[in-house]
């Protein structure tokens, strides 16, 4: 350095550095992973995913440099430079008390900030110094890492969403000196994409045919099973871990009734309705989720054929309650002494392995150790006490809020059960995992879905790909489009908020327009254009519906009728009295949100009037306006409340004083 020349002193806002501060403490109070050693660089954690039955939930956490390997561990590699180090530690702890995560999604979470790590150089690695720059150098790296292979596609979209979370803790938190404004790029460019107009979260139509020539094949039993499972996804709108963690005796019956009198079949037996008990998630209870009539059948083929395919693996598990503290070897060695002693050969049929080399590969990786054969005999064997304990520690544990022993859940299965190559290992029962069911649909490296297995491809020759999640997707947008209630939907769904419904909403306007036009012409729908409609000659009602219902979107109170295409919207947002405003009859979300709007706006108007008395200019358009909303209001609760128009129906509204055409030049009607 010149003998001149001064260091460079960052300049750090004094409010950014207590935000930080305030920000790791709290993390240190935090109940997340139980008493840990924080300003350890190296965490042991024992965590419980209630929403899991099985899954990662010991190891070890490694806050260090090392490599950008999500499950690096490398003894030698430094630990983060303070403050990232206690920033990282704090951002993982939180993610983890706002919802249990698996081991390896939290490594992913710590590799992702390594690459963080490495991109904020230039700041000295302060979160505080942080801006959009550092976190789109960060992606920069992130694709790197994707294209060299060392990264998947999806892990690496992930990677690229948790930079995003991040970024949006340093703002939210206020350490970050300035706003950051960073959106996730990382392409999921590895699977098959939709076509145009089409939604990624929805199946397309030609996956569906695929999978229903995968329900109809000849299975081995390890992908009948998850077919079944995949089957029990489609009776119902589930969420993947709530079938999971179905007990064996989920099974249940109720006489159906209309109106309090039971319904009878053509013999005068009672009509049984089928549903399937299981565990709330995500902040719903537990529930009786019922079956419609026409997937009644598929559902108890399914369940028919899952128990029978884990029943082996359940006798597994109720000879080990039976037995606490025994592992259930096979054959002639299931429940003798432990302090036989066992050759090799004999251990590797006792654990169902292909060779005896095989046994020694798992002693030596489970630390059993060899002890002199009886007399007589020369070499050295393994005790089966010793044996059993080593199978006893792999066993994964199960999820503590179910209150269910390993038998009494109905996925039971031997681990490596679903391994293409490797050997299963009967006396190690797991529950199928959401990987199981992943790899299943969509593979990934190195494992084939079925689709590829049994050679099906897209047209163009892409692999076909699917989730759980797009099925469940995909029957909330069919019971939406087939007038099943807001309320309903969301119940059945097992959702604990109704607002959540609007993330499964897929309808486009043109699809909500033609759903408008079958209820005008189903005489469901009320109002100005309604009436028209049945004044018209029957030849001329299709060409006019088209024009009057062209496009329909929806609102937080209805639906705007109104041709966004042709113009914006010339009201400004002034529903409550526009007639291109429709409320559907008895929806309860829409019926909220229009009492909030009605109690704000007479709070504007008192307002207003108070400034008209004291004579400010312009004040008596803000009244004219709020009195003309609060009639809308009241008009649209009127409606919701009516007992003559049936739940469902679609109302256009006829406001009394209804404007016409622009704000600017409109008339009072």
């Amino acid at each position: 350095m010149a003998p001149n020349a001064r260091p460079v002193v960052r300049l750090v806002n004094q409010t950014a550095t207590r935000n930080l501060e305030h920000y790791v403490e709290s993390a240190r109070l935090s109940p997340a992973f139980g008493p840990i050693p924080f300003d350890e660089h190296e965490w042991r954690i024992d965590i419980s995913t209630p929403t899991k039955p099985t899954g990662s939930q010991t190891g070890k956490l490694v806050f260090t440099q090392g490599s950008t390997s999500r499950n690096s561990t490398k003894r030698d590699a430094s630990p983060f430079a303070e403050p990232f180090n206690s920033f990282v530690k704090a951002f993982v702890r939180f993610n983890e008390q706002s919802r249990h995560k698996s081991v390896n999604y939290i490594r992913k979470i710590i590799a992702t900030t390594r690459i963080l790590y490495r991109a904020s150089a230039d700041v000295d690695h302060d979160p505080r110094l942080m801006s959009g720059s550092t976190f789109t150098k960060a992606e920069a790296l992130l694709k790197a890492a994707n294209k060299q292979g060392e990264y998947s596609d999806q892990t690496a979209n992930r990677m690229g969403v948790l930079l995003e979370a991040i970024a949006h803790t340093l703002t939210e938190t206020g350490i970050a000196s300035r706003r950051i404004d960073f959106r996730n790029s990382v392409p999921r460019s590895g699977e098959m994409r939709p076509l145009d107009g089409e939604d990624e979260r929805m199946p397309t139509d030609e996956v569906l045919r695929a999978l229903f020539r995968v329900s109809a094949a000849d299975l081995a039993d390890s992908d009948r099973l998850l077919m079944r499972l995949v089957e029990l996804l489609w009776v119902g709108p589930w969420r993947l871990n709530e079938v999971l963690r179905l007990p064996l005796d989920c099974e249940v019956y109720r006489p159906r009734t209309v109106n309090g009198v039971p319904v009878l079949d053509d013999a005068g037996a009672p009509v049984m309705d089928y549903g399937i008990r299981h565990s709330g998630s995500k902040g719903a209870l537990g529930a009786v989720k019922w079956i419609p009539t026409s997937m009644v059948s598929v559902a108890r083929r399914a369940m028919a054929e899952i128990r029978q395919i884990t029943s082996a693996s359940r006798e597994v598990c109720l000879w080990m309650e039976a037995n606490p503290g025994r592992a259930c070897l096979q054959g002639s060695w299931r429940g003798t002494s432990r302090d036989d002693v066992l050759s090799a050969k004999d251990a590797a049929k006792a654990l169902n392995l292909a060779h005896r080399t095989s046994f020694n590969a798992f002693a030596k990786r489970t630390g059993i150790r060899e002890i002199p054969l009886r007399k007589g005999l020369t070499g050295f064997g393994y005790r089966q006490g010793d044996i059993e304990d080593a199978v006893l520690a792999l066993l994964k544990p199960i999820a503590k809020g179910d209150n269910l022993k390993r038998s009494e859940y109905l996925f039971v299965v031997p681990r490596n059960y679903f391994h293409e190559t490797r050997t299963s290992r009967p006396s190690i029962i797991d529950i199928v995992s959401h990987s199981d069911v992943s790899d299943f649909l969509g593979g990934k490296s190195g494992t084939q879905s079925i689709f590829e297995r049994l050679d099906l491809r897209a047209q163009d020759g892409q692999r076909y790909k699917l989730t759980s999640h797009q099925i469940r997707h995909f029957l909330n947008t069919i019971a939406a489009e087939n007038g099943l209630g807001e309320h309903e939907r969301a119940v059945w769904s097992g959702r604990a908020d109704i607002k959540h419904n609007e993330a499964y909403d897929h309808e486009t306007g043109y699809q909500l327009a033609e759903r408008a036009r079958k209820m005008l012409e189903d005489d469901r729908m009320q109002g100005p254009i309604a009436s028209t409609f049945q004044r018209l000659p029957p030849v001329e009602r299709s060409a006019f519906s088209l024009v009057q219902l062209a496009t329909v979107h929806t609102t937080d109170i209805g639906l705007c009728l109104h041709d966004w295409g042709a113009a914006p919207c010339p009201h400004h947002g002034a529903c409550a009295s526009c007639r291109d405003c429709a409320i559907i009859k008895g929806d309860p979300v829409h019926r909220a949100r229009i009492e909030i709007l009605l109690e704000e706006e007479q709070i504007t108007l008192g307002r207003a009037l108070a400034e008209v008395e004291d004579g400010t200019y312009g004040a008596s358009n803000f009244v004219e306006h709020g009195r003309r909303m609060i009639a809308g209001y009241r008009s649209m609760l009127a409606i919701h409340d009516d007992p003559k128009i049936e739940d469902g129906t679609m109302v256009q509204l006829e406001p009394v004083e209804a404007r016409e055409g622009l704000l600017e030049d409109a008339t009072l009607q």
